[in-house]
């Protein structure tokens, strides 16, 4: 969100950013009581007044501006965006959920099928990426000769992101040489198993400009969630002119065009769904310059919707509207 955040604030130096500041906390159940503590402190009793409050992440963050409207300004509009687990984590809604939902005047989803999870679509919205970085807009796409990376996955090394699979994958890659950079609680699975694969190397979490050479030193990109609202290291692998191979989610439906820009697996039994994946990334790493190259333009051209210097155009609209036209809830 810091990238969104610094593109509005490019646009609109009035943008302001309200950060957590106790997520570290050992006492869990203190986090949020602390927090709103710091936010009532911060913002509901300064001087500052906002017109619009962004809300990343719907619940419980939001119960944190309808604080703001009740005791501070009761005309302010509240945006929402939800990224998947303010969604999925959520499910049968409780009382408290659909009760705070009602007070928001302007919805927005990572995907389409993130929107349709909602329990109501009788709503004001519209589906926005978080967005790429904006040193992701001209990249050029290396040839498959000069990329000496075969497979590459970026991301939190757990279950939900199938660390599981990727292990699993690891005997049917063979000599290919495979690249992991993250972290996670799967860091000391994954490092065992590159004792016993050579071919597999763990990097630790790197910029966006020491990713963007990751990406276009690879000649694949593979995603094995479980449950994935966008997936923006999918987004930005393609911009980098890299195809994708990922299990079928939320993110992936919404991005990839299966055999145009990647591969889309979608099966529910996992020997299966090992066994194609494995096949599928075969395929894609034998495929001739000319083929692979025509993967590459698609990728691109996919891509290029979700920079960020677009998506932060789009919100700057939206708090624009927001506060010229009266919205409908």
């Amino acid at each position: 969100m810091r990238n969104q955040v610094e593109a509005l604030a490019a646009l609109n130096p009035a943008y302001f950013q309200m950060e957590w500041q106790c997520e570290r906390m050992p006492w869990r159940l203190l986090r949020y009581p602390i927090f709103w503590l710091q936010f009532v402190w911060r913002y509901v009793l300064s001087r500052q007044r906002f017109d619009v409050l962004h809300v990343h992440f719907f619940y419980p963050t939001i119960w944190l501006a309808l604080t703001y409207r009740l005791l501070r300004n009761p005309k302010v509009k509240i945006v929402v965006t939800c990224h998947g687990t303010d969604i999925y984590a959520y499910q049968p809604e409780s009382r408290w959920y659909k009760a705070a939902a009602a007070r928001v005047d302007q919805w927005i989803f990572v995907s389409a099928q993130l929107q349709q999870r909602f329990f109501r679509q009788d709503i004001r919205a519209e589906v926005l990426p978080a967005g790429i970085h904006a040193l992701y807009g001209q990249v050029p796409a290396l040839p498959l000769a000069e990329k000496d990376i075969d497979v590459l996955y970026v991301g939190t090394l757990d279950f939900n992101k199938g660390m599981d699979r990727l292990i699993a994958l690891l005997p049917a890659l063979g000599g290919k040489k495979v690249v992991v950079i993250g972290h996670g609680p799967w860091h000391a699975q994954l490092s065992a198993a590159a004792l016993q694969y050579p071919q597999l190397t763990l990097v630790s979490a790197q910029g966006a400009a020491q990713l963007k050479d990751y990406y276009q030193r690879s000649k694949l990109f593979i995603s094995l969630s479980r449950n994935e609202s966008f997936g923006l290291v999918m987004t930005e692998a393609m911009a980098c002119g890299t195809p994708v191979v990922a299990t079928t989610t939320d993110g992936s439906r919404m991005q990839l065009q299966h055999g145009i820009n990647g591969y889309l697996i979608d099966t529910q039994d996992e020997a299966t769904l090992l066994q194609v994946l494995g096949e599928k990334i075969q395929l894609l790493l034998s495929l001739p310059p000319a083929d692979y190259q025509q993967l590459q333009q698609a990728c691109q051209t996919s891509a290029k919707p979700y920079l960020l210097d677009k998506v932060a155009a789009r919100l700057t609209e939206i708090y624009q509207q927001l506060t010229t036209v009266p919205a409908d809830n």
